[in-house]
C-alpha cells in the first residue's frame, strides 16, 4: 500500500468537475455524507480545480472509521436479564444465525414504529406473566439485573426521542415495553409481517 503524504499530487474523476483532474493531498476536515458529523484532520486528495474532496487514501479509513464511531449516540438500560433473554430468543427466531449485534437492528425496527397507545399495556401483561411463571414454577424471587448497551446512528436516536415523547415513558421502561411488544409479535407468532419485516432486516444485517 502506497503511503501518502501532505503535498503530494496525484489525478482522480471529480464529480463536481465532471473530468479527470489533478489532485493534491491535504488535511481537510471532511463532513459524513449523510451531513451529521465530521472526521477531523483527514490526510484526502482535493480537486486541484474546485477544492472538492474526491479521494481517500486507504490510510485515513481507520481515522474516519473512529469518528463515525464517535459521532454515534448511545443508549444505556438497566434490564431485568429476562428482557435480554426475551430479545434474544426473538432474534434467534427469526434468524438462528444472529448474534447479540443484531439487537440494535431489531430494537431500531420497533423505535422506527408509530408510537402504540397499547405500549403500556403490553408492558403491563408481559410483568403479569412473569409474575404468574414465578408462582407457578415456584421460582425464587431474584431479579438478576443486565446491562443493555447499544450506539445508533442519529435516525435511531431521533425516534427515540420521538416515542419517549410521544409516550412518556423513561427510556428503561420504553425499551421494556418495546422488548415486550417483541414476544408477542414474534414469540408468540401474533404478527407475522412483522417476522417477515425482521427475517429480511436480519438478512441484510447478517
Amino acid at each position: 500500500m502506497k503511503l501518502f503524504l501532505q503535498g503530494d499530487r496525484g489525478k482522480a474523476l471529480c464529480e463536481h468537475c465532471q473530468q479527470v483532474v489533478g489532485i493534491t493531498y491535504l488535511r481537510r476536515d471532511v463532513p459524513f455524507s449523510d451531513g451529521h458529523g465530521l472526521a477531523r484532520d483527514i490526510l484526502v486528495g482535493v480537486c486541484d480545480l474546485c477544492a472538492t474532496v474526491v479521494a481517500i487514501p486507504p490510510q485515513s479509513t481507520p481515522a474516519i472509521k473512529e469518528a463515525r464511531k464517535q459521532s454515534l449516540t448511545s443508549i444505556e438500560a438497566r434490564l431485568p436479564a429476562v428482557y435480554l433473554d426475551v430479545l434474544d430468543a426473538a432474534m434467534h427466531c427469526v434468524a438462528p444465525d444472529a448474534g447479540v449485534q443484531m439487537r440494535k437492528l431489531f430494537l431500531g425496527y420497533y423505535l422506527s414504529a408509530p408510537a402504540a397507545s397499547s405500549l403500556e399495556q403490553v408492558h403491563s401483561g408481559f410483568a403479569a406473566y412473569l409474575a404468574e411463571q414465578a408462582e407457578a414454577r415456584q421460582l425464587p424471587a431474584v431479579q438478576v439485573m443486565k446491562r443493555l448497551s447499544l450506539k445508533v446512528n442519529h435516525y435511531v436516536a431521533e425516534d427515540l426521542a420521538r416515542l419517549l415523547q410521544a409516550t412518556r415513558m423513561t427510556q428503561t421502561e420504553l425499551l421494556k415495553a418495546l422488548i415486550a411488544q417483541m414476544r408477542l409479535d414474534v414469540l408468540e407468532g401474533g404478527n407475522p409481517a412483522v417476522i417477515a419485516d425482521l427475517r429480511q432486516l436480519a438478512r441484510l444485517g447478517l
